[in-house]
């Protein structure tokens, strides 16, 4: 690790002599804490192409070749050439502080000032900061470096003028400028004089890139990760140490701000690895603020005692206990895709020199949105209550009453890191209880800004909130009506397990009822119908193993049981009919009804779709018989019994009245007969007899798979027609779809030509039951597909069992309250999204109607999501800072502009708190 001589404002400073200072001084006490490792840091980073340094220039660098990169004579801009054949084509000026091809924005300009409002940049601990970019230089997995970063904490001085020993030490890679109040105060690493945002860092030596022979790379190293002692030395030399002494003149009494302005050294040592990866030549590892004497300043652990209220974004993170061990390493495979999912600690406690914010957040009619604010205090909270002073009133009057507006406080179960569960009671023992406010909003609410003010209580004290919601003149059709494809699956067994009720007493319906009630609110379009008891295979070929279906047999609840009709097996479709009833009541009709029938470890024949290899059938031997439920009318009893397998000579005797008689269910509904669909194939499916002799049966039905479909081929005039020759009416697939949102363009081409099957991708590497709520929130708008994420399996979650089947980590968005499931932040957050991508799905489909000068400012929101959203990696939330917080908004503003509802109430004028 290098020391470096710091040049400050107030002359040189050699960190050496100050070092050995304080070896030969006499034994001191500790140093007090201004800012410590518990002190929330805002961050905002900035992405880009390597720059590499070669004897002649500076260049970016990309997986498909190198440009030349020259710093623009405006602090704000760069040139880049294209070069071919090594000689220049063409020059393009890139303006940073705008949206360009090369770089994400750069802050605003007065980023480092004290009056600067960075709420919306994300908080991070210095652990964690440390482990998403810092280490030893973080692997860079693509084209896209950090550029930049810019790191924000504020830290509370009594009296400046007692002042006299406060000290910033900081270690990072690449080079640093250090603010306090907007004012520098010292640098390091960089050259003097003024800087442009891109100015490369000192070139690193040649021994922090290779080993002894001089050519071989250094191998990379995981977050957190120390290397071998070969080597160590070598990579120390990418660590550098400053020592900042802060002046007393830059600092004021109350709450200050330090700023970290962070610059990446160039390239120069070899990149290696595929495609040219490299390590990350800029980052940090630890900052901390102390005074040795303390006099004059406030420690952040004082500042921190009592009770108090601070603000939170509903995406935040907040944790009434916080992780004592780091996050990021509990899953490496994520981190190939995006960083959006990556876990965060969050806090128990904000910066209490941080100014406390309205829950201020725009919903749009027939529509719903949220905020919360936190209470806490770190000795404990006792006789914790909210609730509004006065309802909702916004213009003329008009008011939002009754419960649609609740309050609801956000508990921290076994299961997460994080305060999640969102519920009428506080919990009993808390530090932090973020305090919830939810608004519904009804049909043709008047449009306009509704305050109220939020009275938290705790510990004795009462802290009052203003409330600022601002009702748009956008109204959402009802969920079931969304451009969105949605499946969560719900499980009814396990309600029935964790209540202690008997499986479909009246009991269980009732509590039942909020689960499909929750399904209702997000858009759920496929009803989960189980019939046989194993019919969820793991993908692949461990579903060919008995004992391995990845949803126990012990959580399927089938949707439709059978009663012995003399010496028969008949179907009983009470409990589906039923299950449908609370479904259109709460929803409206499903898209698709899944009838799981089929099952690898029963099939006789199977055909396989898995990495290119395609077979559309092979004879097999059945491992096991498939069975079902045979329930007793007169007795109530439930037994299981043996059925025919597909293809048995007596199949069709028992398989198809089952299949008539859900098809006259659906008919006499008024639906269309191809909502029904046959599971659930995977890799390993149904072969081409089994879906010939079903497809005698019922011509109308189609499969539900849940498969690679790596080796199927691709679908035709909207209809995808499997390997095993299967009509594929709903496709669960992994598809990477958490990094970059569909574009306004091809958004518009699905709605023009849709397939005629659900299309349902899982995501299932993006997200992760502890990712933030921001991922949640997110990922719907991507791509406004969304499948397989579990609504209520909670018996499995308490118990560890991995819902695999899924194609998804995430088995649960709602917790069991006192009558039923009740909502988490994570739901809701999914429920957000959703509207966005409805209220986006809307732009287009106008834009389309519209003249070409009219459609560009449309088209042109629309695509400000892949903007914000479209810079992944390295860290999560950092996405916040790049417009987040306006952006859902402006949509729904530009919706209600278009619907002719205008009002003179705006996002960006919100009235006086």
């Amino acid at each position: 690790m290098s020391e470096t001589n710091v040049r400050t404002s107030r002359g040189w400073w050699v960190a050496g002599i100050l070092m050995l200072g304080s070896v030969l001084a006499p034994v001191a006490p500790a140093a007090t804490e201004v800012v410590s490792a518990e002190t929330p840091w805002r961050a905002y980073l900035v992405l880009g192409p390597g720059v590499a340094r070669t004897p002649e220039r500076l260049e970016l660098r990309r997986s498909r070749g190198a440009w030349w990169f020259e710093l623009g004579e405006r602090s704000e801009s760069v040139r880049v050439t294209t070069v071919r054949r090594g000689e220049p084509t063409a020059t393009e000026t890139v303006n940073l502080r705008e949206r360009n091809p090369w770089f994400s924005p750069l802050p605003p300009a007065d980023w480092a000032g004290a009056e600067f409002d960075d709420y919306a940049w994300a908080r991070f601990r210095m652990d964690e900061l440390a482990d998403f970019i810092g280490g030893y230089g973080v692997t860079v997995p693509g084209d896209e470096w950090p550029a930049k970063f810019h790191l924000r904490t504020r830290f509370g001085i009594v009296d400046p003028r007692q002042v006299g020993d406060l000290t910033l030490t900081l270690t990072g890679l690449g080079g640093a400028v250090v603010y306090v109040n907007g004012q520098e105060v010292g640098r390091a690493h960089l050259p003097e004089g003024p800087l442009h945002p891109l100015t490369p860092a000192e070139t690193y030596p040649r021994e922090a890139y290779v080993a002894e022979d001089g050519s071989s790379p250094l191998p990379y190293l995981n977050a957190g990760a120390e290397p071998e002692e070969t080597w160590k030395d070598r990579y120390q030399r990418r660590l550098r140490t400053m020592t900042v002494p802060i002046p007393a003149d830059v600092l004021r009494s109350g709450g200050n701000v330090l700023a970290i302005e962070l610059f990446p050294a160039a390239i120069a040592g070899p990149f290696h690895g595929h495609r040219g990866r490299g390590w990350s030549h800029l980052g940090i590892r630890e900052a901390a603020l102390t005074s040795s004497s303390g006099r004059g300043v406030i420690p952040y652990a004082e500042a921190t005692v009592g009770t108090r209220v601070w603000s939170a974004r509903p995406e935040e993170v907040v944790a009434d206990r916080v992780s004592e061990q780091p996050l990021l390493r509990r899953n490496w495979f994520w981190t190939l895709y995006t960083a959006r999912g990556m876990p965060v600690k969050g806090f128990a406690m904000g910066n209490p020199f941080d100014p406390v914010h309205p829950i201020r957040f725009a919903a749009p009619r027939n529509g719903t949105g949220g905020g919360q604010v936190v209470l806490a205090d770190l000795d404990g909270l006792r006789q914790v209550s909210a609730a509004l002073t006065a309802p909702l009133r916004g213009p003329g009057g008009a008011a939002i009453l009754g419960d649609a507006v609740r309050v609801r406080f956000a508990v921290q179960g076994e299961e997460l890191h994080f305060a999640d569960g969102l519920v009428a009671q506080p919990p009993a023992d808390a530090r932090a209880v973020p305090v919830w406010v939810r608004v519904e909003v009804p049909r043709g609410q008047a449009p306009g800004w509704y305050t109220s003010v939020l009275e938290v209580r705790g510990n004795g004290q009462t802290f009052p909130v203003p409330v600022q919601v601002l009702v748009t003149g956008a109204e959402l059709p009802d969920p079931v009506a969304f451009d969105s494809r949605a499946s969560f699956p719900q499980c009814p067994k396990t309600v029935a397990r964790h209540y202690g009720v008997d499986l479909w007493s009246e009991d269980h319906w009732r509590l039942l009822e909020p689960s499909i009630r929750l399904l209702g609110q997000l858009g759920n379009d496929v009803v989960e119908a189980p019939v046989i008891l194993s019919n969820f295979p793991a993908a692949g070929r461990a579903g060919r193993q008995p004992g391995r279906t990845s949803n126990p047999e012990e959580w399927r609840a089938p949707l439709i049981r059978f009663v012995r009709d003399g010496g028969r097996l008949v179907p009983d479709f009470t409990i589906l009919d039923r299950y449908l009833d609370l479904a259109v009541k709460h929803g409206g009709p499903p898209r698709a009804i899944s009838l799981g029938i089929w099952d690898p470890a029963s099939a006789r024949e199977l055909a396989d779709s898995y990495e290119n290899t395609r077979r559309d059938s092979r004879d097999t031997e059945a491992l096991a018989p498939p069975t079902v439920e045979v329930w007793n009318r007169t007795t109530g009893e439930v037994a299981v019994e043996e059925v025919p397998n597909l293809l048995a000579d007596d199949a069709e005797a028992f398989w198809k009245p089952l299949l008539d008689g859900v098809r006259a269910l659906v008919v006499r509904r008024g639906w269309d007969e191809r909502v029904i669909v046959l599971g659930l194939g995977s890799d390993v499916r149904p072969g081409r007899r089994t879906g010939e002799r079903v497809r005698a049966w019922a011509p109308y039905a189609r499969w539900d798979i849940l498969s690679h479909f790596s080796g199927d081929p691709r679908p035709e005039d909207g209809r995808l027609i499997a390997t095993g020759g299967l009509e594929v009416g709903i496709r669960r697939m992994p598809a990477l779809n958490a990094s970059r949102p569909m574009s306004a363009a091809d958004l518009g081409r699905a709605q023009e030509d849709p397939p005629e099957f659900l299309d349902l991708p899982t995501a299932r590497w993006q997200h992760q039951p502890y990712s933030p709520p921001l991922l949640f929130r997110t990922l719907p708008m991507l791509g406004g597909r969304l499948g397989q994420m579990g609504l209520d399996y909670w018996a499995p979650r308490n118990q560890g069992t991995s819902i695999t089947s899924f194609f998804s980590h995430v088995s649960w968005l709602a917790v069991p309250g006192p009558q039923g499931a009740e909502p988490t932040v994570r739901l809701e957050m999914i429920r957000e999204g959703l509207q966005d991508h409805e209220l986006r799905a809307t732009l287009v489909r106008r834009a389309a109607t519209l003249a070409e000068g009219e459609r560009e400012a449309l088209l042109a929101l629309a695509d400000e999501l892949g903007h914000i959203l479209g810079h992944g990696q390295y860290l999560s939330l950092h996405e916040t800072a790049l417009g987040w917080l306006d952006y859902s908004p402006r949509l729904q503003e530009a919706v209600a502009d278009l619907a002719g509802v205008r009002t003179d109430a705006r996002w960006d004028r919100p009235p006086a708190p």
